[in-house]
């Protein structure tokens, strides 16, 4: 017990450490952040709160079916190069809007983004390929999947073509035996899941995982770890788009700066989920673009978030069976 309590305090000082030295180099005037913020609560509220509009599922629901993509890719835009101007206006940035350089290269990722958030031709696909019956479980399968192909594909292709000579790979290629550091805090966010498990909008988007969708006569046990397995590994797409490419990728261009353009599109990937999440997202996207900008290494990043996504499905399932 003593030799865990050891290994936790230590791992917590090195993750304690990456944040005392990040905002020692890093001065961000607190009008910056204040600002930043503002702008995310206004998208946030408009898209949860007024009149009761749900903006990101007006936008999904757009026809024709190109409207979509072209809805995300402006409001994806707005929230990054808003905040680009921000730190722009701030003085922590040179004006990067009229670097040829940094505006390919923001394109293509919010391109990207964009594709990778409204791709929906798997169903297309599973359509012709599946009985009825076990389309629904396939849906949620495949979908977890796409992005190697709208994703990680396309950025693979830009990194051989443009940034080979960085043997980082954003973040991919450092070493994974450093992971450890990041489990206390998947710890600390044990209490914070299990008391979002009794709010009624938690309960309602959560487990993921359905019981009903048959596929195939599989038993209900190995249909749940298959899909956990592949929800799992979204997170590692995930994870290396957001902290990976938009950060690690854009600390040319921005510095240390590149968190906060990230933060606002990690919180508006969350649209459409509960609040309290979207919320949420907002500090943990800050806590792992310093984490990812200070080891430069996405892994630690990839097991918090799985390993707090898994563990809101366990809650989920939990207040599911006892209640």
């Amino acid at each position: 017990m003593q030799d865990f309590k050891s290994f936790n305090f230590t791992k917590m000082k090195t993750i304690w450490r990456y944040f005392t030295d990040f905002h020692k180099e890093v001065k961000h005037p607190p009008g910056l952040y204040i600002s930043i913020s503002i702008f995310i609560a206004i998208l946030t509220a408009f898209n949860y709160l007024i009149m009761d509009i749900r903006f990101e599922k007006w936008m999904d629901r757009l026809k024709p079916d190109s409207l979509p993509y072209l809805a995300h890719f402006i409001m994806f835009s707005i929230i990054f190069y808003g905040i680009v101007f921000l730190c722009y206006r701030f003085k922590t940035i040179p004006n990067l809007f009229n670097d040829k350089a940094f505006m390919a290269k923001s394109l293509f990722m919010l391109l990207v983004l964009t594709v990778d958030v409204c791709f929906q031709y798997y169903k297309d696909i599973t359509r012709e390929l599946f009985e009825y019956q076990d389309r629904f479980y396939m849906y949620k399968v495949s979908s977890q999947v796409t992005s190697i192909f709208v994703m990680m594909l396309p950025i693979l292709i830009y990194y051989l073509k443009f940034e080979k000579s960085n043997d980082n790979f954003y973040g991919l290629r450092t070493s994974v035996r450093k992971i450890g550091q990041y489990f206390p805090l998947i710890l600390l966010m044990i209490p914070l899941i299990a008391g979002a498990s009794f709010e009624e909008s938690f309960r309602s988007f959560y487990p993921r995982f359905s019981s009903t969708y048959e596929f195939m006569g599989w038993s209900v046990e190995l249909r749940a770890v298959v899909f956990e397995i592949f929800y799992a590994w979204d997170f590692v797409t995930t994870e290396f788009l957001f902290r990976g490419f938009m950060v690690l990728a854009f600390t040319a261009f921005l510095g240390p700066r590149a968190i906060l353009p990230m933060v606002g599109l990690y919180v508006a990937l969350h649209y459409g989920k509960p609040l309290g999440e979207t919320i949420g997202s907002f500090f943990g996207g800050y806590i792992l673009g310093v984490l990812t900008y200070q080891s430069k290494n996405i892994w630690g990043g990839i097991v918090v978030h799985m390993g707090i996504a898994l563990l809101m499905e366990l809650a989920a399932w939990m207040q599911k069976v006892f209640n």
